[in-house]
């Protein structure tokens, strides 16, 4: 009976996606003995006993998929993250997946049960790098498998299992395309060719793949055209104005009367309002939601032309609409091949190996340079990635600085700056000859445009075999490089454009023509080469692993066999960045200084199969299985002459199967799993931009309930007219987190139980998983320390104290937030960049169930049947202790800019299929539900309102037919169109275009011959 659970699940999956109780790994000689994924034990018809999830590698690749993330991101317990439609997603174009939403580098990616090569400093692995064409099937194990698999094993294990000894030829055709539309075309060709020798003992396979997909800009679609979220860098020029030394408000009412604009409506002075119109007359941008709109605005009201008024907001005020020629869905191109073969010698050698070679290319593109780099006086700049200027008197300046002595500066800007009396203590001189503040957007250099060519190559061999009756062996080792390339182009040298600001002539000595920022100005091609910069980066990984393990058994006992597994396995790892000409004082794509160092893993692990009962009048089958492993990480970054301390750590499991009857059994799992930090945490560090809400606006519950204690803080902490202050919505503030060697690895503890059940037809599961991280590595949410300030969380400064750390890293400009500058006693170093530690915890629960069924319809022919299957998730809780004594639920929360792709934590998910064959034809529907949700502003700012995405359903639809060798397959997906919820604030385009589809209703046609 126990074989007939295994069987008739093996056949539900046929048409469903999931193996709801039973995951098959390697079938031994005998063809009883089977490898479940999450042990290494070979033994007769066990089943998983952690929650697991199995797809063939044909239902992978039936919709059309031409990256393996975009079938797996449909799967419930997979949380869709930098995908296709996320523009600068930041993996460069890469196909990732994140188990749980607990990031792509907190669960392991394996081939055949071995790692392949590593494609990023965070040591995930580019599923583009896996030949679709060979894959037999996916097993997604989650739960935690440290024990058994080592580091980055917290959330689980993706396993990819290719076909053994394959024979033939497969070759497969694949075009798709958006309809009505015709764009975000994507197409694939792919084949498999390979074949057994020397009678049988040897077989070798051989894929290759060429894949591509055509980009899309936002504008290309109605939700995405316009930009949600706004800023205060636009391309006519802002001037900034500081209130020590603001201008006369009379004056500023007196230019714009000349402009036919009444007094109410002309810019309030010590606002930041004033922008120019090409011909250097002066507009006024309005206030959000206030009386006071655009006044004397000389562009295209519309928003088609260079200004590009974000039609959001416009006339209520003007901000640049920077969306609209930005990447929906990135370029991309795949060239791949791969070899695998074996040879057996004898029954105790059987040589195997495997070579790969993957290049791959994408881009984004995103709105032309907003200056914003850090300006010190000279002389004193704490780094070379900083820019100076005699101008700066103390600290630093974010914007750029013109003198008034520019010819450029028009006559009615110059009418305004006499009225100057008072001092910006930050700058040089004082009243009217005081030089200004200006936001600066460079048009004129171009998008920002980042091209990405990764090259990955690996190389593996071992042998394997019986070393004695009942005993087997497996050692290989492998080697494998990655290498990113990168050219980013947009970019512009601050110091240069300050050099051309501060020039007598304008910049005209310097270049033709000089640079004229007040209003969209053209400027000379040996301008725009003197203020370009293309940065051309390389970043390269090498990766060496040598494992070997014993597994056998050890004793016959009255249950069975009581098995053993006992191995090693070393990993070096290399990394390398050179910034090559991309540092200095670059405002455009991030800046940064070289990195060179090695990680290096020494793990000895082991497992221990305990059968207790079988066969008695109260089990059918109890069993126990142990795990440990033992293992030791230590860095080094040669770049800065760190050498790491070796750190040891453990993990361990204990899993229980209980079988009262053959048709049920209970199953349930310990974890204990580590993840050491990888190469970005430890040495790079990086940067976010996060969409920020700001308490002080008027009209927040913050405003409105605090009373005269929270204007005060507001006024203390930079808003300078408190009493009239509107936030421009949608701000985007940054802060930097720097790399820390001193990180520890982070320790996860993973509870699962559940029943698998195979009773009247009806094949399924249900299981309950708890994940819980102590100490992870930790990068601080710019929103939280926000929030800190004022009030929102924990008691943090119920006190609304101006004084406290929070507030005092809370930078604004113009009294709109500008940058998070992390006070010292928060952990902030030298340049004010948080300091990556471990801090805090991280639980996520739920609930998978699984069920199949499938239905005989003999009426139509003998082996037409009809196949069901639904997978669905129900999330209890995704807890985040960040801040000292603060934890967020966000189950149930949609996320926003800035907070990390993957973060979006819908309730429910769940995915159903129908398919029905009646050879040759076989008609085919999958659903897939995505729950509402809150916004995850409302559980960071308690008491404010933000809007959250409804639920949205799916439906695809598919018809194939199968002529001797050759399939044909026609489908659609979302079939009805359905466009993704609109929520503020977003993640992007005005939505999370991970986890919903911004394409739309997609066809497709599938050739496939095989022989």
């Amino acid at each position: 009976m126990r074989k007939r659970l295994l069987t008739s699940t093996l056949l539900i999956s046929g048409t469903m996606f999931a193996l709801p109780a039973v995951a098959q790994d390697a079938v031994a000689d005998d063809q009883e003995s089977i490898v479940v994924t999450g042990s290494r034990i070979a033994r007769p018809n066990l089943e998983s006993n952690s929650p697991i999830a199995v797809v063939t590698g044909d239902q992978a690749t039936e919709n059309a998929d031409i990256t393996l993330d975009t079938f797996l991101n449909t799967l419930p317990q997979v949380n869709p993250a930098g995908t296709s439609t996320s523009n600068n997603p930041g993996n460069g174009g890469q196909s990732n997946v994140n188990l749980r939403g607990l990031g792509s580098n907190r669960n392991l990616v394996l081939l055949d049960g071995r790692r392949p090569m590593v494609s990023a400093a965070d040591q995930t692995v580019d599923l583009n790098t896996i030949p679709q064409g060979l894959i037999e099937r996916i097993e997604v194990v989650t739960g935690g498998a440290g024990a058994t698999y080592g580091a980055d094993a917290i959330a689980g294990v993706v396993n990819i299992r290719l076909k053994e000894n394959f024979e033939g030829v497969d070759l497969r055709a694949t075009y798709a395309n958006s309809i009505p539309e015709t764009d975000a075309r994507e197409y694939q060709i792919s084949g498999v060719i390979g074949g057994n020798f020397a009678d049988n003992k040897g077989n070798i396979a051989v894929a290759f793949e060429y894949a591509e997909r055509e980009g899309l800009i936002k504008a290309q679609r109605p939700f995405a055209a316009q930009a949600t979220s706004t800023t205060g860098t636009p391309p006519t020029g802002r001037f900034v104005e500081v209130a020590g030394n603001a201008v006369s408000q009379a004056a500023i009412n007196a230019i714009f009367a000349g402009y036919g604009v009444a007094a109410a409506q002309a810019p309030v002075a010590n606002s930041s309002q004033i922008h120019f119109n090409q011909d250097g007359s002066l507009f006024g941008a309005g206030i959000f939601n206030s009386p006071l709109n655009v006044s004397n605005y000389r562009y295209a009201a519309d928003g088609s032309d260079a200004a590009g008024a974000n039609q959001n907001f416009f006339p209520d005020f003007y901000s640049y609409n920077f969306d609209a020629i930005n990447l929906l869905v990135l370029p991309f191109e795949r060239k791949s091949a791969f070899a695998k073969g074996n040879y057996e010698l004898n029954e105790s050698f059987d040589v195997f190996f495997q070579g790969s070679y993957t290049e791959t290319k994408s881009a984004t593109a995103l709105a032309p340079t907003p200056i914003g780099t850090r300006i010190y006086r000279t002389g004193t700049s704490p780094s070379t990635s900083f820019a100076t200027s005699n101008l700066v008197q103390t600290g630093f300046i974010t914007n750029s600085i013109v003198p008034v002595t520019n010819p450029f500066i028009p006559a009615d800007l110059r009418a305004l700056l006499a009225t100057r009396t008072g001092d910006d203590p930050a700058l040089v001189g004082s009243g009217a000859t005081e030089p200004i503040r200006m936001s600066i957007r460079s048009l004129n250099t171009g998008l920002r445009e980042s091209e990405n060519t990764n090259t990955v190559i690996q190389l593996m061999g071992g042998l394997r075999g019986e070393i004695a009756p009942g005993w087997r062996y497996e050692a290989y080792y492998s080697w494998g490089r990655t290498t990113i390339d990168v050219a980013a182009s947009g970019n512009v040298n601050v110091q240069n454009l300050q050099a051309l600001l501060e020039a007598p002539d304008g910049g005209n000595s310097i270049c033709a023509g000089g640079y004229n920022p007040f209003g969209i100005q053209p400027l000379s091609a040996a301008c725009v080469e003197y203020l370009n910069e293309t940065g051309f980066t390389r970043t390269e990984f090498t990766q060496r692993i040598a494992q070997g393990y014993v597994q056998g058994d050890l004793a016959t006992l009255p249950a069975g066999t009581l098995a053993a597994v006992l191995g090693v396995e070393s990993r070096q790892f290399r990394y390398e960045f050179d910034p090559g000409a991309l540092s200095g004082p670059i405002a455009g794509f991030n800046t940064a200084t070289p990195d060179l160092g090695t990680n290096s893993f020494l793990d000895i692990f082991g497992e221990l199969y305990v059968p207790i009962a079988k066969g008695s009048s109260w089990a059918d089958t109890l069993d126990l299985t142990l795990g440990y492993r033992a293992s030791r990480s230590d860095f080094n970054d040669i770049q800065n002459g760190i050498d790491g301390d070796p750190v040891w750590s453990s993990a361990y499991k204990a899993e229980l199967s209980w079988a009262p009857i053959p048709e049920v059994r209970f199953r349930g799992t310990y974890q204990r799993s580590v993840r050491a930090p990888n190469f970005g945490e430890l040495f790079s560090g990086g940067a976010s931009f996060v969409q920020a809400f700001d308490p002080c606006s008027i009209g927040t519950n913050f405003r409105t309930s605090g009373g005269a204690a929270a204007t005060a803080l507001c006024q203390a902490t930079g808003v300078g007219a408190p009493a009239s202050f509107v936030a421009t919505p949608g701000l985007q503030v940054n802060l930097g987190i720097a790399g820390n060697p001193n990180l520890k690895p982070e320790k996860a503890d993973t509870f699962t139980g559940g029943i698998a059940f195979d009773v009247a037809g009806f094949t399924g599961s249900i299981d309950y998983y708890n994940i819980n991280i102590s100490d992870p590595v930790f990068g601080p949410d710019t929103n939280l320390f926000i929030a800190a300030c004022y009030g929102y969380q924990g008691g943090l400064n119920s006190g609304l104290s101006a004084t406290n750390p929070y507030c005092s890293s809370v930078v604004r400009s113009g009294s709109n937030f500008s940058f998070i500058a992390v006070d010292s006693a928060l952990g902030g170093d030298a340049n004010s960049n948080f300091t990556a530690i471990n801090q805090g915890k991280i639980k996520t629960s739920g609930i998978d169930f699984q069920l199949g069924y499938k239905l005989p319809t003999a009426f139509v022919g003998e082996s037409s049947a009809l196949n069901f299957g639904l997978w669905v998730n129900y999330l209890i809780d995704y807890k985040v202790n960040e801040l000292p004594g603060v934890t967020l639920d966000y189950a149930g929360s949609a996320s926003v800019f800035g907070a990390g792709l993957g973060t979006s934590f819908p309730r429910w998910r769940g995915t159903g299929n129908v398919a029905w064959n009646f050879d040759p034809i076989t008609l085919s529907t999958r659903v897939r539900y995505i729950d509402k949700m809150v916004n995850r502003a409302s559980i960071q700012f308690p008491g404010e309102e933000f809007t959250g995405p409804g639920s949205v359903w799916y439906f695809d639809f598919a018809v194939e037919a199968k002529v001797e060798a050759l399939t044909l397959r026609l489908g659609v997906n979302n079939a009805f169109d359905r466009q993704p919820p609109q929520y503020t604030p977003n993640v992007q385009s005005g939505t999370d275009p991970s986890l919903y589809d911004v394409i739309g209703r997609r066809a497709y046609v599938q050739a496939r011959l095989k022989f």
